[in-house]
């Protein structure tokens, strides 16, 4: 797959290709920018996000985030992963085809896939400010987040729920699926 970030955004960030976006930045900064010429193994890479139109090809099914990564941001890649898991495998052990359990599966995750996908555009930039007034407004609506009642509410308005999803109940199935070997 070819990448479509520019060469910029690829390789070592050094003081040549954009460390002086940070130099203003404070604190430790400059010791932490001039260290970076010295160091061989660390890379600078921007977060993307695959959405896929399939998650099966033969007999090969992905799961977890190398079918369906989550947005950094969501923090629903662990529930995705242990409930596609779990569909996969019911799936699986519900039926004899493959193919069928494949596309039963997809069928089940796609749209639990898709809520925790869909993260709204300003997402990220409210994630990662790139200005001091953008810093400034982050740091006061984490520091309110932490105040009693207030957590809560936000995680009730702002988390993707990771209970949307209905789930099948394959314990009859599974508990009749022979074992393999």
């Amino acid at each position: 797959m070819r990448s479509r970030l520019s060469s910029s955004a690829r390789g070592p960030l050094s003081a040549g290709s954009g460390a002086q976006k940070f130099a203003d930045a404070g604190w430790e900064t400059p010791r932490v920018l001039a260290a970076l010429d010295e160091v061989k193994d660390f890379y600078f890479e921007a977060i993307g996000q695959v959405k896929m139109a399939r998650w099966s090809k033969g007999r090969v099914a992905l799961v977890g985030d190398a079918a369906y990564c989550a947005s950094p941001i969501t923090g629903m890649g662990a529930s995705l992963s242990l409930v596609g898991a779990y569909v996969l495998a019911g799936e699986l052990a519900r039926r004899d085809d493959h193919a069928e359990a494949f596309a039963a599966y997809e069928r089940i995750m796609r749209p639990y896939v898709n809520q925790a996908q869909n993260v709204p555009k300003a997402g990220p930039r409210i994630a990662q400010p790139q200005t001091r007034t953008g810093i400034a407004l982050q740091q006061a609506a984490l520091s309110l987040a932490t105040k009693p009642g207030v957590s809560w509410l936000a995680g009730k308005l702002l988390s993707p729920p990771s209970y949307k999803i209905d789930l099948p109940d394959y314990g009859q199935s599974a508990s009749n699926a022979s074992p393999a070997g």
